[in-house]
C-alpha cells in the first residue's frame, strides 16, 4: 500500500465520501492515516449539548481535545461549524482549536450559545497575522465580534445576526480594513431608530460597496422602537432605496425587512382571495416597481417581507418561504455549496 502514487491515493480518498469509510481505510499504513486526516477533518461540525464540560468523558469533547493534542488534525480543518451551548472552560477549548486551524476558510457560530457572557477573546487574537488570518467566510450572532473578526481578513461572505449599530457598521465597511471592496455575500442586522434611517443606512452601504464584487445583500432593518410599521411607510422606504441599489451592478440575490414587519390593512377586493395571498401580491407589486422603476434588470433573486421570487424574463417566480435569507438558519454561503471558498 506505501508503494501507491501519491496522486493514486489522493484519487481514492476523494471517492470516501462518509466518515465510517474515511476511518476504516486511516487503519491502513500511516501514508493512508495523514490522507484521510486530511479528508476526514476538512469539513468539521461540533454540536455541543446542555451539560457538557471539559471533564465530560462525550465523544465530542474527546474530539475536541484530540484536535489541541500533540497529534492535533486542526491544521487541516478548513470549514468548521460550532452549535450548542459553551460555558467558560469549553470556550477556551473552542478559542485553542481556532489558534490552530491555519487552514480554516469558513466558520459558522450563529447557533453557538455563549454562556456566562460573550466568547472573551483577547484583543492580540484580532490583530494576529496567525489567528484565523486565512478566514473567508464566517457566520455569527454578535456585531462586535463579526466586526472585529472582519478587520483586515479575506472575508468574502458576511452574516451577522446581532443589529448592528451606524458606528459598529461604518467600523466593518471602512476602507482600511479591506472588507468593502472584496465582499461578495453580505446579509446583516441594522439597528434603526425609524424607516427613514433605513433609507440613510442603505444608501451608505451602496456608496461604500459600490467597487466591490457583491452578488448577495440581504438586510434586516429593525427598529429599536416599539410599534408597528405602517405599509405606507414600508413602500416609501423601498422606493426612496431604489436610487442607491442602482450602483450595486454585481448584485444578484437582493432581500430588504424591516422589523417588525409592516401591517397591510387594505382587503383584497376579491373574496375568493385569503389576507395571505393579497398580502403576496402587493408585496409582489412593490418588488416589480422596484425593479422596473430603478432598471434593476440584472437581479436574479429578490426578497421583501415574507415572500421571495426567482427573476427569469423579467417576471417573478415565488419560490417556498423556507428558502428566505431572512430565516436565521439559512446562509446564502453554506446554501450555494460555499462556491467562494475552495
Amino acid at each position: 500500500m506505501e508503494s501507491l502514487p501519491e496522486e493514486l491515493i489522493c484519487r481514492i480518498f476523494d471517492f470516501l465520501e462518509s466518515a465510517g469509510a474515511l476511518s476504516v481505510a486511516m487503519l491502513v499504513c500511516p501514508q493512508w492515516y495523514m490522507r484521510g486526516a486530511r479528508n476526514l477533518h476538512q469539513r468539521v461540525v461540533i454540536n455541543l449539548l446542555p451539560g457538557l464540560s471539559l471533564s465530560s468523558s462525550a465523544t465530542v469533547i474527546r474530539f475536541m481535545k484530540r484536535l489541541v493534542s500533540p497529534l492535533s488534525t486542526a491544521h487541516f480543518i478548513h470549514h468548521l461549524t460550532l452549535s450548542g451551548f459553551a460555558p467558560i472552560d469549553i470556550q477556551e477549548l473552542i478559542l485553542d482549536i481556532l489558534g490552530r486551524a491555519r487552514a480554516l476558510r469558513s466558520l459558522d457560530m450563529h447557533a453557538l450559545q455563549i454562556l456566562q457572557g460573550g466568547m472573551l477573546l483577547p484583543q492580540e487574537v484580532f490583530t494576529s497575522d496567525t489567528f484565523m488570518w486565512n478566514l473567508s467566510s464566517l457566520n455569527a450572532s454578535s456585531a462586535q465580534f463579526c466586526a472585529s473578526l472582519s478587520y483586515n481578513r479575506p472575508i468574502v461572505a458576511l452574516r451577522v445576526h446581532e443589529p448592528m449599530d451606524d458606528v459598529l457598521l461604518r467600523r466593518l465597511t471602512c476602507h482600511k480594513g479591506g472588507l468593502a471592496s472584496r465582499i461578495v455575500e453580505l446579509e446583516l442586522a441594522l439597528s434603526v431608530d425609524s424607516t427613514a434611517t433605513a433609507v440613510t443606512r442603505m444608501a451608505y452601504l451602496a456608496s461604500t460597496l459600490a467597487e466591490a464584487p457583491l452578488r448577495t445583500l440581504a438586510l434586516q432593518f429593525v427598529l429599536d422602537r416599539p410599534g408597528p410599521v405602517a405599509w405606507t411607510d414600508f413602500k416609501h422606504a423601498i422606493g426612496e432605496m431604489g436610487a442607491s441599489l442602482r450602483s450595486l451592478k454585481n448584485l444578484r440575490s437582493l432581500s430588504l425587512v424591516i422589523r417588525p414587519d409592516p401591517i397591510i390593512t387594505t382587503t383584497p377586493t376579491d373574496p375568493s382571495t385569503s389576507g395571505d395571498q393579497y398580502r403576496e401580491v402587493v408585496t409582489k407589486q412593490l418588488a416589480e416597481k422596484l425593479i422596473t422603476e430603478n432598471t434593476l434588470s440584472w437581479l436574479d433573486r429578490i426578497e421583501l417581507r415574507w415572500h421571495g421570487w426567482t427573476i427569469r424574463g423579467g417576471h417573478l417566480e415565488p419560490f417556498p418561504r423556507t428558502e428566505l435569507l431572512r430565516l436565521p438558519h439559512r446562509w446564502w454561503f453554506a446554501d450555494s455549496g460555499g462556491r467562494w471558498v475552495t
